[in-house]
């Protein structure tokens, strides 16, 4: 036992000084890792601490790192199994011993024996992760006879084994019922939220698959603690063929073809959370080939990698990742209070993927595949594609019963989630920022750059700067304009030469605000058939300074096309506009289609508003002139046709040459799409605005 009053604790791994915290110690830690250096700092606030580690790594990508411990592991010639998760080989003819993987955070010897520690907490897990026994033992071999210390080698490698070490620790310290106390108190904590979990969620819910990733070049699974802390969290290891508990490497052929998870927690060793964000980003491409799957990053040091007391909230966020469709769920873990809000910001987040998904698509126009519904948008309608039919096996029709029998969820017909109804939100009385399916208040606290991947309801993505009491007011203000007018858009350049005429309009008669009204897939986030996503429309919108509405249209919903119309429209009268202003027209870029106006004359007059088709049998010569004095360049986003490829620009000889094949120069019949680069030149000169 050591006499706590000259106490002084060596911590040569960082999950060693996090239990030593955790045990009211921190006062008697002398030295700790590069590491955990400025976390001892601010907890007792001396400067006495030294370093006694270094960061060893010659390279920063995950693969350079990867190759560099192997090639020097190699070298020495031996041949055993390598220990360590994120950098040992599955590869049988490749095997080294843990002795031969040199560490990648050297021990500082000198400033070992400076510290003069009378306990030494290291480990022999890893021998890539922090030093080892033998690394302490010859390091102070030739102190140890005037210099009486002791060596804790901690190496758990289940959940309860990391809680024994509490114990150990506590032990070598002369605090063993602290140690205890910790030990049952967080074991007990994991139990609680396993059964809060299997509590809250409905038993029709599907488990989900969840796959966590240690490394990413080669790919790695979650070894050891991990596999436990899934259990916890209530998921199924989308990788349960194991062999023993230690991590393995596995191909991203074997995770998309195999493991098919349906949530991916990316927690690679060593690295905090905007590093794994980084690293994630950069194999976008990797798990958008996982259609089903979402993808999470968490600080993989602190919650996975790490065998302390944070694995407790790390096992909260594998949960929280995995229920993020079953709100009962999550409520019921918030209560426990295992993960402070103010920790979450850094702990996890979801990574967007959409773009990468998209990608695969971005050289020709989007077509459904048979196992893709198309998403239900006017051109859709009209020309035999979805039904306007309400499909009353949609989740829309579900919501709308249950808010009628005044219940706060319903279950989700394709996945089994209970989800709340509008009239939960409603109750709670403000909106949480998650981007909810029946959010009853427009989404209005979802950050601004999150809306586009984030929201279910319509939304306003971009709001109109309006000028200030003693400048004039802006073009299109709403707040200035009794009038509103509603400019369907779709970022093409139909829709752009539509608002030219509109700004024509307001110079030669009264003036007016507008609103450009977008739907896009919710699923994709992408506007049908344009290939365009939704983030070029708000960066159109942010340039144009014109207020920006999307409407998400919702695959398996039920919801018609003019459902979804009405309610972005509510929300404008409701929550957009001044009490004083009225929503006057809408106004469609059409040009010549009579089957479309024809719908839209009989489909969306219930409205009550006027219907404006300002580009309506303009000859094509005058538009191609105006998109000219424009100087904005529209290119190409999809295209039916193999002769106009996407990415060019539409001008008078792609006119020219598409009328030369016999088909419509301006695309019409859909043969081709554009997107309007308006940010390409000054606001002005793109409105054509006149002084």
């Amino acid at each position: 036992m050591t006499d706590t009053g000259t106490l002084r604790i060596a911590c040569l791994e960082p999950s060693a000084t996090a239990i030593c915290i955790a045990l009211g110690l921190a006062d008697a830690i002398v030295g700790v890792t590069h590491e955990c250096h400025e976390l001892v700092k601010s907890i007792h606030n001396h400067d006495n601490i030294r370093i006694l580690t270094k960061d060893g790594l010659p390279v920063t990508s995950q693969r350079d790192i990867h190759e560099a411990v192997q090639e020097a592991a190699a070298a020495k010639k031996r041949a055993s199994v390598a220990i360590c998760p994120a950098f040992s080989s599955s590869s049988t003819t490749n095997v080294l011993a843990d002795s031969d993987i040199p560490s990648l955070y050297p021990l500082l010897a000198d400033q070992l024996l400076a510290a003069r520690p009378t306990v030494i907490f290291t480990q022999d897990l890893c021998a890539v992760c922090a030093p080892t026994v033998h690394d302490v033992h010859y390091a102070i071999q030739s102190k140890q006879d005037t210099w009486p210390c002791q060596i804790v080698s901690l190496q758990p490698q289940t959940i309860h084994e990391v809680a024994e070490t509490f114990v150990t620790v506590a032990r070598a310290c002369g605090i063993l019922e602290r140690g205890v106390t910790l030990r049952d108190t967080w074991l007990a904590q994991f139990q609680q939220l396993q059964d809060t979990i299997i509590k809250a969620r409905d038993t029709s819910t599907t488990i989900p698959r969840m796959l966590v990733l240690e490394w990413l070049d080669p790919p790695f699974d979650g070894g050891h603690w991990t596999y436990q802390m899934m259990d916890y969290a209530q998921v199924i290891n989308a990788n349960s063929h194991k062999d023993g508990v230690k991590s393995t490497q596995i191909e991203w052929s074997y995770i998309e073809e195999t493991c098919c998870p349906d949530v991916i927690v990316v927690g690679c060793c060593g690295f905090d959370l905007e590093r794994n964000l980084q690293d994630a980003k950069e194999h976008a491409a990797r798990f958008a080939r996982l259609e089903h799957a979402s993808v999470y990053c968490c600080n993989g040091n602190t919650y996975i990698a790490q065998p302390g007391p944070s694995l407790l909230q790390g096992a909260v966020i594998l949960a929280k990742c995995a229920y993020q469709d079953h709100p009962n769920v999550l409520a019921a873990i918030d209560a426990l209070g295992f993960l402070d809000p103010h920790e979450e910001a850094t702990a996890w987040k979801h990574v967007n993927i959409d773009d990468a998904r998209n990608s695969e698509t971005a050289n020709s126009r989007s077509k459904p595949s048979s196992s893709e519904p198309p998403v239900a948008d006017l051109e859709d309608m009209v020309m035999g594609g979805p039904t306007s039919t309400p499909d009353q096996s949609g989740f829309a029709a579900l919501h709308k019963d249950a808010c009628e029998r005044g219940e706060k969820t319903y279950i989700d017909p394709d996945t089994g989630y209970s989800v709340f109804t509008s009239l939960a939100h409603t109750q709670r009385g403000w909106c949480c920022g998650s981007g909810c399916r029946h959010c009853p208040f427009g989404h209005e606290n979802v950050k601004d750059n999150d809306k586009t991947r984030k929201i279910q309801q319509p939304s306003i993505l971009y709001q109109i700067k309006e000028a200030s009491p003693d400048e004039s007011p802006a073009l299109f203000s709403i707040r200035d304009n009794r009038t509103v007018k509603v400019l369907f858009f779709s970022g093409g350049k139909d829709s752009f030469l539509t608002l030219r005429a509109l700004v024509r309009q307001s110079q030669k008669d009264e003036s007016f605000g507008l609103v450009l009204l977008t739907t896009f897939d919710a699923t994709t986030r992408m506007i049908a058939h344009q290939n365009v996503k939704i983030d070029n429309v708000v960066q159109q919108a942010q340039h144009l300074n014109i207020t920006l509405l999307g409407i998400p249209l919702r695959r398996s919903s039920g919801e018609t096309y003019q459902d979804r119309i009405q309610q972005g429209l509510t929300l404008l009268n409701e929550q957009v506009l001044p009490k004083a202003s009225r929503l006057k027209s809408l106004v469609f870029g059409d040009l010549h289609l009579l089957h479309i106006q024809d719908w839209r004359n009989k489909s969306l007059m219930t409205f009550d508003c006027d219907l404006e088709y300002p580009l309506w049998k303009v000859p094509y010569e005058m538009l191609l002139q105006d998109l000219q004095a424009s100087k904005v360049p529209c290119t190409i986003s999809a295209s039916d046709v193999d002769s106009i490829t996407v990415g060019t620009v539409f001008d008078r000889s792609l006119y020219q040459h598409a009328e030369s094949l016999g088909i419509d120069g301006f695309g019409e019949q859909g043969e081709f799409h554009s997107l309007a680069q308006v940010w390409q030149v000054p606001r002005e000169t793109a409105l054509g605005i006149i002084d």
